[in-house]
């Protein structure tokens, strides 16, 4: 059992739970896809950031992308929905997510367009967990903003004393430390001893 001291686990989503690569992912075919991506999604150095804090979509690379892969826009349009039902969870962690039901609140954090609803349905994560926000609904890259909405959604009191983020970007980790959470910076190698130090219980499985 999880320890008392904790009572929401904020997960971050790409690497730390899945694949992220999956919107590279090719169309048969078309093996030029997983470049031209690339440099679509490059090409304007404010799109990422615009994307992420919900001031654009995915739809947005539909343009770019018909002029650097033999596609019309619908099947690109149609490609680019289509991946989140490829997206691979990495080993063991939908059977970790799943074993703590019953046991903690969970809330997925994750720096991520409005589409991400969408992917977690795809992926099967939407019912793994109580809430999820995204940097596109908290307008804000902030692991530590996203997690305080997430407490203030599920009815928990402030402050993020009794929340323990898992993510793979160090920077995040930090910062949310410096905030006044519980983190891990996930790694495969040492993620297991990390979450049995940090919660005072072996990881869960079903």
């Amino acid at each position: 059992m999880i320890g008392e001291e904790i009572d929401l686990v904020c997960w971050d989503f790409g690497d730390t739970l899945v694949d992220e690569t999956f919107m590279q992912y090719a169309p048969a075919g078309v093996p030029e896809w997983p470049e031209a991506y690339r440099t679509a999604f490059n090409a304007d150095p404010d799109f990422v950031d615009r994307l992420n804090l919900g001031e654009a979509s995915l739809h947005d690379l539909v343009d770019p992308l018909a002029g650097l892969v033999p596609m019309s826009r619908a099947e690109i349009a149609r490609h680019l929905r289509s991946v989140f039902e490829r997206i691979e969870w990495l080993p063991d962690m939908r059977d970790l997510l799943t074993g703590l039901n019953g046991q903690v609140l969970q809330a997925i954090v994750t720096v991520n367009p409005h589409e991400f609803g969408a992917m977690a349905v795809a992926c099967g994560l939407d019912p793994l967990v109580d809430v999820i926000v995204t940097s596109a609904d908290a307008v804000s890259l902030s692991k530590g903003v996203m997690a305080r909405r997430a407490r203030h959604l599920l009815g928990l009191s402030p402050g993020l004393s009794t929340t323990l983020l898992i993510d793979n970007n160090e920077f995040n980790v930090d910062e949310f430390l410096g905030e006044g959470g519980l983190a891990i910076h996930y790694t495969p190698e040492s993620f297991a001893a990390e979450w049995d130090a940090a919660t005072g219980s072996s990881m869960p499985h079903v």
